[in-house]
C-alpha cells in the first residue's frame, strides 16, 4: 500500500486525512477501537471521488485488519428527479417544527444569501454545493485511486440505490460500521432501511448530512427512520469553529 504522511499528500490524491483530527473522527476512532472486537464490514452511502473511501480502506490496512470497505454510489451525481423534501424551503418547515435550532436556521439562510451572490443565480438543491450536483466523477476514476493507492480491501456498487441496494445484490452481510454521505431524502431513507437489518449491535452509522446547510433531505429522513426504529442519535465532541457532527449507535 502506498504510504501518505504529509498534508499535501492526501490533499494531491483527493484523500481524506484520517491520521489528524477531522470531520470523520468519530467513525474512524470507532473502527481503530472495534475492529478487532465487532463483527462485521464497513459501507459507505455516496463515495464521490473516494475521499472517505479510501481513507478507510488504508486505515483497515494499517491496523492489519481483514475487513472490507463497500462503496455504493451511482458515480454519475445526483439523480435527475429530487424529492421535495430535499427543497431548500424544507429547512423553514424544520425550523418550525422546532427540529433544527435558532443558530442552525440562521446558518442556513446566511449560507444560501452568500452563494447566490457568489454564484450570481438562484440557488438550489442542485447547486448549493460547492461540488454542484456531484457529477464530477466516475467509476473509472475512483478505481484508478484505488489502484495507485494499492487496495483491495474495497468493493465498488455501481448503479442507483433503488436497484443496488437489494437482497441479491453485493452487500455485505452484517456491517460493523457506515458513512452515510448521500446528502438527498430517498438516498438516506433507503440506505438506512436496507442496511440497519445488517448493521450490528453497538454498530454506528455516521450521519454525514444531519447537521446540513445544504440538504435537509437527510435530516427529514433519519427523523423519519427513527420513528420507527430504536437507534441513539448522538452529537460527536466538536473541534474548534467545526459542524455538528452526528451518529446514529444501533443498541
Amino acid at each position: 500500500m502506498l504510504k501518505l504522511n504529509q498534508d499535501w499528500e492526501f490533499n494531491v490524491l483527493d484523500v481524506y486525512n484520517y491520521k489528524k483530527f477531522g470531520q470523520y473522527q468519530v467513525l474512524f476512532d470507532f473502527v481503530r477501537r472495534n475492529h478487532d472486537k465487532i463483527p462485521g464490514d464497513i459501507v459507505e452511502a455516496g463515495v464521490f471521488r473516494g475521499r472517505s473511501l479510501i481513507a478507510m480502506g488504508m486505515l483497515l490496512k494499517e491496523i492489519g485488519s481483514d475487513k472490507r470497505v463497500f462503496g455504493f454510489d451511482s458515480f454519475s451525481g445526483f439523480p435527475p428527479i429530487y424529492d421535495s423534501k430535499d427543497d431548500l424551503k424544507a429547512f423553514e418547515i424544520l425550523y418550525q417544527n422546532k427540529e433544527i435550532s435558532n443558530e442552525h436556521w440562521d446558518a442556513v439562510q446566511k449560507n444560501q444569501a452568500w452563494r447566490k451572490i457568489i454564484s450570481k443565480c438562484n440557488v438550489n438543491v442542485s447547486n448549493i454545493s460547492s461540488s454542484g450536483d456531484f457529477s464530477s466523477t466516475n467509476l473509472e476514476f475512483v478505481k484508478r485511486k484505488i489502484d495507485l493507492i494499492g487496495l483491495d480491501n474495497i468493493v465498488l456498487v455501481d448503479g442507483p440505490f433503488s436497484e443496488t441496494m437489494r437482497q441479491q445484490i453485493t452487500a455485505p452481510e452484517k456491517v460493523m460500521a457506515m458513512l452515510l454521505d448521500c446528502d438527498l431524502y430517498a438516498s438516506y431513507l433507503q440506505t438506512l432501511s436496507f442496511f440497519w437489518p445488517r448493521l450490528v449491535s453497538g454498530g454506528v452509522v455516521y450521519l454525514d448530512e444531519y447537521y446540513s446547510l445544504k440538504f435537509p433531505g437527510a435530516r427529514i429522513a433519519t427523523n423519519e427512520f427513527l420513528r420507527s426504529h430504536t437507534g441513539h442519535l448522538k452529537m460527536a465532541e466538536l473541534g474548534l469553529g467545526d459542524f455538528e457532527r452526528w451518529y446514529l449507535v444501533k443498541p
